[in-house]
């Protein structure tokens, strides 16, 4: 009789820490960046940029629902976002995109890529680095992923920018 009420008991606890890990899990307390933060996934500012295409100004907004982050970035655009499928078709290049902190660009590698032969896919097809995209605003010194169609990575990583030392 005492063996069963064990295993109840056992089989009870058991029970509850499943319960408590799926909690933790879909509470997104499970880890920092990677698929469940949905890095790369399109998302909207809720502004245009002038001329509606990304400049030297980087912007973003949270809270953006649509990021599991909650953060929404439109990077300043080292080079052209667009690929060539896009440039032939005359749309609009990569979009503003779902980001997550970072601490290394290992942190970014699992998020969401575009097709870059179809013209209408706003996602970012050269994936994503971890960086400070911003120096001033809610996000400044904060190391986010970057979708790498904004930015050229220089030989040897990015450094911190003066501004955050």
């Amino acid at each position: 009789m005492r063996s069963t009420f064990r295993s109840r008991r056992v089989r009870a606890a058991g029970r509850g820490f499943a319960l408590f890990a799926l909690a933790l899990a879909t509470s997104g307390l499970g880890g920092a960046c990677g698929p469940s933060q949905h890095v790369g996934r399109p998302c909207d500012l809720g502004t245009t940029p002038v001329e509606g295409a990304s400049g030297q100004i980087a912007a973003a907004t949270s809270p953006a629902l649509e990021c599991p982050s909650q953060i929404c970035l439109l990077p300043g655009a080292d080079k052209d976002p667009h690929s060539p499928a896009q440039r032939s078709a005359m749309v609009n290049g990569t979009g503003p995109l779902c980001t997550a902190s970072c601490a290394s660009s290992e942190d970014c590698a699992d998020a969401e890529n575009g097709d870059a032969d179809n013209p209408h896919d706003k996602r970012c097809r050269g994936g994503f680095v971890c960086m400070w995209p911003m120096t001033v605003g809610t996000f400044a010194c904060q190391k986010l992923c970057v979708c790498t169609d904004f930015v050229a990575v220089p030989l040897g990583g990015f450094t911190k920018p003066v501004a955050c030392e």
